[in-house]
């Protein structure tokens, strides 16, 4: 009886769908990465490669590089950092300024990562096509057109106000 009500669930509950989406990639995606012998948390491999493409950033920078709030970007260093992939540093100049950098271990961690995501690359292009459409496109617009115009905004346009 509890199937078939959520099966009944429609549009209004995406974030809900979208959130158990997500999380069943990232469960299988570090299932994965775990068997590997990857240390590297299947939401962090876009860190590694911006810290790996980018010897020494500030978190500022990285998180306007990945697009995430600046608590969420420190959260992910600080979870890297516990498991020894990164470290901080301070500027020369200005003792304020903090620097993170790959670890010798997050380096080796980075090279290991590389012909994963190429794989990942061909087994979502498979997993798209067998849905038959670009999630990750849509996604993406469905993102943009919310940042465009918010869900509040969109309800005020239906009621008139």
């Amino acid at each position: 009886m509890t199937e078939q009500y959520f099966e009944e669930l429609g549009s209004p509950y995406m974030a809900h769908f979208c959130r158990r989406l997500a999380d069943l990639i990232i469960e299988q995606g570090s299932e994965i990465l775990a068997e590997r012998g990857l240390t590297t948390p299947s939401t962090a491999l876009s860190t590694i490669f911006y810290l790996d493409q980018n010897q020494s950033t500030t978190v500022a920078s990285l998180a306007s590089a990945l697009d995430v709030s600046h608590q969420m970007a420190t959260q992910r260093i600080n979870g890297l950092v516990k498991l020894g992939l990164v470290t901080r540093s301070s500027s020369d100049e200005d003792k304020r300024a903090k620097f993170v950098v790959l670890t010798p271990m997050g380096k080796n961690e980075a090279k290991q990562l590389y012909p994963f995501v190429t794989e990942m690359t061909q087994v979502f292009e498979d997993f798209e096509a067998e849905l038959d459409c670009e999630l990750t496109n849509i996604i993406r617009k469905a993102e943009r057109s919310l940042l465009q115009k918010s869900l509040k905004q969109r309800l005020e346009e239906l009621s008139g106000n």
